[in-house]
């Protein structure tokens, strides 16, 4: 027996000793006083029948016995006339007072019983009846108290137990007590009784013998009873000691989990939560404890999620899935739980055990890598892929309800000048606020994708006409026409939209997409800034744009391409200074196609860089041809952004001019304001480099782009190029002469020359050269023409020449 159980079993003995000593010393002291209640209660008895019998012999005035022997005339009552009486036979009665009839009475009582029974008096009759000093005093109490008066004493060596009984004056009484004075209702006496205690000595030793043994047997009990509980209880503690210190390992090993463990009673209140489930939730054990698990609800778990868990539980099966919880801070989380019943002997389910883990992260890489394979990083519009999807899923519903889709691809005009000019920085937050513009147009049902660069796609369900499809897509072009305003700049956007609608420009997906493709590319080519919907000559277009993406693959290879030149006329000498080198391919079946249908598409397809470079080499061969003949002309040629953006240009420049022998002094590359200014510090690099080789830098289409002063100012340019649409205004006063006259100052004070290109009339040509440019170009003086041609021009100088106030060819 472990100390503690020995302990509890001492404390446990001790005390049930104590408790039945207790009552076994409060039984045997009561005893004294219950066998002297009885004694006094039989005392009483024998008191109150004497006075019953004495009432009853003093209403009839006493008894008359016959005088014999023992019954003589009381000589104490010879004042009364009536003591003695003759009956009508001769013999005599004597008077029988009650008092004496009592006195009598007592005597046999005391002979039978060994009651000691007197009746006496302060003032008595007969001497017999004086009082001793006991019943002095008691009659002194009983005449104060007019009670009975009752006083354990001893009589001849024994004790009794003694009471007196008052008696009070009647008018029965007066007969023969009238000479003491007492009045009616006074004490003029008492009756007492001495009751032996020894025989109730004797009964109060029996029962506390007794008492002795059945405590003594009830204390045996208690211990053995004692003794046993306390080999069960040790049993008990071993058990429950073994079960704790298996709980306690549970425990802590549950406190230091990373799951989050909880456990309820049948109705779902929380009786145990672990340090993990506590830190996971936010809310201390304490605040868990006494709560329901419906603490932690969202809101933005499927209701269905929780009958489905009831359902298991109620029939005893085991639960696992997931939820969308809240912390105690309001964060929602995702979790992973598993929720077992757990059964007594009975079969009955008693608690449940839930076994959570926090699954956030693993849900938002879920979500993310859905979200990624489904959606644009960019603008988090849906992606190609997915607009697929969100496009079948219309074109299975418009088959149910015998509706229309349209799908629209919208394609943003001159995106890429804003990009490559203030950088993708700027282009990625329009492209995001072209996103949203688009999106206010639309309905929820509707979807919105990005394809990719700045190509958007827009599926409108439930169309019954094109008319319907027109309102959405004029809604962007509308929406679209609003500024956008980027790092303190005012940016303008249009966009090429195409329109195909399902069913009647196509049956299935594929072909639903091509046509809106070729629809959009209608729309492109048609100036921009438009919208088409799908024709059937649109198809046969897409089918010769395919052909040409795939033959111009190998055009340059087959020698399809050719070069025609475009001569530059120096305004002040009247003659042809140089000439701007212009591609063209001769397809041999589609025949001549023109820049505008396949440098775009070169670009796109990663063939422009070996275009380019043909280009190159084959103006400088021709050049060079020239110098030998004698012709001393700058040939300029156009260099793509993505050629500019070559590290290796500068190389391919040097080559090129080494093997044709053409100075560097007589080549000039034209590169866009856009390309400049989407990486100014490299293009300052490559510049200079370039320069280096005497080449000559041209900025083309200057005006139409976002350069920064402070970079050409930096740049080593030769030569500004005004843009064709600044041109076309030029003999009107107004801001387009304004934007001229700008560049020409600008071009004087940082020593560049300035060529107008796109010069179409005399008025034009006379008022360029009033406001100071250098070179012109355009159809006024000529168009692009083959080398031929320009050798025919060069045997007619000058080209240009003024006639009174005009200029002429």
């Amino acid at each position: 027996m472990n100390s503690k159980a020995l302990s509890l079993s001492i404390f446990a003995a001790i005390a049930w000793t104590l408790a039945v000593g207790a009552s076994l010393l409060w039984n045997v002291s009561h005893e004294d006083e219950r066998v002297l209640a009885l004694a006094n209660t039989e005392a009483k008895s024998n008191l109150d029948r004497d006075l019953s019998l004495r009432r009853w012999a003093t209403s009839h005035g006493g008894v008359y016995v016959r005088v014999d022997e023992k019954n003589k005339p009381n000589p104490f009552l010879a004042g009364i006339p009536e003591r003695d009486v003759t009956t009508p036979s001769g013999g005599t009665l004597t008077l029988l007072n009650p008092a004496t009839m009592l006195r009598e009475i007592k005597e046999e009582q005391g002979n039978l019983f060994g009651h000691l029974a007197r009746i006496t008096a302060l003032k008595i009759i007969n001497p017999i009846d004086a009082p001793d000093e006991w019943e002095k005093k008691a009659l002194l109490a009983i005449e104060q108290s007019r009670i009975d008066y009752t006083e354990v004493t001893t009589v001849n060596g024994k004790p009794y137990l003694r009471r007196m009984q008052p008696m009070f004056m009647e008018e029965g009484c007066l007969k023969c007590h009238a000479w003491t004075g007492i009045k009616v209702g006074e004490v003029r006496g008492g009756t007492d009784i001495a009751i032996p205690l020894e025989p109730y000595a004797a009964l109060a030793t029996q029962a506390k013998i007794r008492y002795t043994n059945t405590h003594g047997g009830i204390w045996l009990f208690g211990l053995a009873a004692i003794a046993f509980v306390a080999r069960r209880q040790e049993r008990q503690e071993r058990k429950l000691a073994a079960e704790q210190a298996v709980v306690r390992r549970m425990g802590r090993a549950l406190d230091q989990s990373n799951n989050g463990v909880l456990i309820t009673d049948p109705s779902g209140v929380i009786e145990y939560a672990n340090a993990a489930f506590s830190r996971i939730n936010g809310y201390a054990i304490d605040e868990l404890l006494g709560q329901t698990p419906a603490i932690l609800k969202s809101g933005e778990t499927d209701p269905s999620v929780y009958r489905e868990l009831w359902a298991a539980l109620v029939r005893g099966i085991e639960w696992r899935g997931e939820f969308k919880n809240r912390k105690k801070n309001g964060e929602i989380y995702w979790c992973l739980e598993t929720i077992s019943p757990i059964r007594n002997d009975a079969g009955e389910t008693t608690h449940f055990v839930a076994v959570m883990e926090d699954v956030s992260e693993r849900k938002f890489a879920e979500d993310t890598i859905r979200r990624l394979a489904l959606h644009d990083p960019l603008t988090d519009l849906p992606n190609r892929r997915l607009l697929r999807e969100r496009l079948e899923q219309a074109v299975a519903w418009s088959k149910r309800e015998n509706a229309g889709v349209a799908l629209c691809y919208v394609d943003l005009d001159r995106f890429k000048t804003v990009n490559d000019t203030l950088g993708h920085l700027v282009g990625d937050a329009m492209l995001k606020a072209v996103a949203r513009r688009f999106e206010s147009c639309l309905r929820d049902s509707d979807t919105l994708a990005r394809l990719g660069g700045d190509e958007f796609a827009v599926v409108v369900g439930n169309v019954a006409s094109t008319a319907d499809a027109r309102v959405v897509v004029e809604k962007l072009v509308e929406s679209i026409r609003e500024p956008i305003f980027m790092d303190n700049r005012e940016l303008r956007m249009t966009a090429s939209i195409g329109i195909s609608v399902y069913p009647q420009d196509a049956e299935d997906i594929d072909t639903l997409i091509r046509n809106a493709d070729a629809a959009m590319y209608h729309a492109k080519a048609g100036g921009k800034n438009a919208y088409r919907f799908f024709t059937a000559e649109m198809a046969d277009f897409s089918v010769e744009n395919l052909e040409i993406e795939t033959a111009l693959h190998k055009a340059a290879e087959r020698g399809e391409l050719r070069l025609e030149y475009q001569p530059l006329v120096r305004v002040e000498g009247e003659h042809l200074d140089g000439l701007e080198a212009l591609v063209r391919w001769q397809h041999p079946v589609l025949g001549l196609i023109p820049p505008g249908r396949f440098i775009a598409l070169a670009e796109e397809i990663g063939e422009i860089k070996a275009i380019g470079e043909w280009v190159l080499r084959e103006a400088c061969r021709q050049g060079r041809r020239w110098l030998d003949e004698g012709h001393e002309l700058v040939v300029s040629v156009n260099i793509s952004a993505v050629q500019f953006r070559d590290v290796e240009l500068p190389h391919l420049v040097a080559e090129v001019l080494r093997e044709s022998g053409l100075p560097g002094r007589l080549l000039e590359l034209e590169i866009t304001e856009s390309a400049l200014m989407d990486n100014p510090e490299a293009a300052a690099y490559s510049l200079r480099i370039l320069r280096e080789l005497g080449v000559s830098i041209a900025i083309d289409d200057f005006g139409t782009g976002y350069s920064s002063l402070a970079y050409l100012k930096s740049f080593p340019v030769s030569v500004l190029k005004i843009d064709k649409s600044f041109v076309d205004a030029v003999e009107q006063p107004g801001l387009d002469r304004s934007i001229i006259e700008a560049v020409v100052t600008l071009a004087r004070s940082l020593k560049l020359e300035v060529v107008a290109e796109g010069v179409e009339t005399q008025g034009q040509a006379e008022m360029l050269r009033y406001l100071g440019c250098d070179l012109l170009q355009g159809y006024l003086i000529s168009r692009p023409v083959a080398p031929a041609v320009v050798d025919a021009l060069l045997s007619r100088q000058p080209l240009l020449r003024l006639q009174g106030d005009h200029w002429k060819i």
